[in-house]
């Protein structure tokens, strides 16, 4: 029997399927919540796991913050480069599929004089408001990147 459920429980699922599943897409997460009786839709699959910060990377979804971190930190494998590109504005390159996350991790982090990002697929703009500013992101992204390394 299928039903619809809350988002909390819905995404309590979700959650569960994948820290024990391999999930290569979208279809196949849904089929395996539809055959523990959870309907859903690709619009409400998509809004679920964005809530919860799940990314595809080399082909799976995987959950970004399973512990307690900063956001940044947990995202090392995503990130690629950072540089300038004018006084006020820092590219940040990362993994395909990765920006949305990584830009939302870089604004969690509250550095001081970040005004906003924009993401793409694999590339964020950080638009902040000095060049003093911009060195603090360059720096924050390039910590990250060296604990990585």
């Amino acid at each position: 029997m299928l039903f619809a459920m809350p988002a909390q429980a819905r995404r309590a699922a979700i959650r569960k399927i994948l820290l024990s599943t391999t999930i290569r897409s979208q279809s196949e997460l849904a089929a395996l919540l539809e055959a523990q009786g959870i309907v859903t839709t690709q619009p409400m699959l998509s809004r679920d796991l964005r809530q919860l910060q799940v990314a595809k990377r080399e082909g799976c979804y995987h959950l970004l913050t399973e512990e307690r971190v900063t956001p940044l930190e947990a995202l090392p494998t995503l990130l690629r480069s950072a540089r300038y590109a004018g006084s006020n504005l820092i590219v940040v390159h990362c993994e395909p599929g990765a920006a949305s996350a990584v830009a939302r991790a870089l604004e969690a982090e509250e550095i001081e004089g970040l005004i906003g990002t924009v993401a793409g697929d694999d590339s964020i703009f950080v638009a902040v408001d000095s060049k003093t500013s911009g060195g603090r992101v360059l720096d924050r992204v390039a910590t990250t990147l060296e604990g990585y390394e």
